[in-house]
């Protein structure tokens, strides 16, 4: 029988499966699973199509925001009187300025963090981060962000060099960098 030389080491299966990972949350389980994957040289390429649980309480606060926020803003927009585009510039700093130092604002700054931070992630945009790691010494990842866990306070990156994901504490994120 004669042995002909062929190019099936050159092509590609595509599968579908479910794979089923225990871990502590979903950012942790998402990690193990890129990982896993990220180490097997065999696969070129793939996609992630349900199973991550990234942003759900985000989503649900910026409703919540959205909902509640709605009403006050059209009627603020309403009594405003309409001011030449050079005099805009100037009452746009007054009002920044006069934002009150309480306790609410401290609630509004988070909010926005996380706003910022779910648009990172809806964007899939670049970031860089510089992290302190365990022996102090600062570490600069440029990355894109996965998921922002706000109850534990825990962030997931792809380190975008590397190919791995990292789970980081958000008191071990020092600066976010665009």
């Amino acid at each position: 029988m004669k042995q002909t030389v062929s190019n099936q080491d050159d092509i590609g299966f595509l599968f579908n499966v479910d794979i089923l990972i225990k871990s502590r949350s979903n950012a942790l389980a998402l990690q193990s699973l890129m990982e896993f994957i990220n180490k097997q040289e065999q696969i070129a390429d793939f996609r992630i199509h349900s199973g991550i649980e990234l942003g759900n309480i985000i989503e649900a606060m910026l409703q919540q925001n959205i909902t509640n926020a709605t009403e006050p803003i059209q009627l603020d927009l309403q009594q405003q009187p309409q001011v030449p585009d050079g005099q805009q510039t100037s009452n746009k700093s007054d009002k920044t300025d006069s934002v009150p130092a309480s306790d609410s604002s401290h609630v509004a700054d988070t909010n926005s963090f996380e706003a910022w931070i779910q648009s990172l992630i809806k964007e899939n945009r670049l970031t860089r981060i510089v992290v302190n790691n365990k022996n102090g010494k600062h570490q600069s990842i440029p990355c894109r962000i996965l998921n922002f866990d706000r109850d534990n306070n825990v962030v997931s990156i792809y380190h975008v060099d590397e190919k791995q994901v990292y789970t980081f504490r958000t008191n071990e994120i020092d600066e976010f960098l665009l």
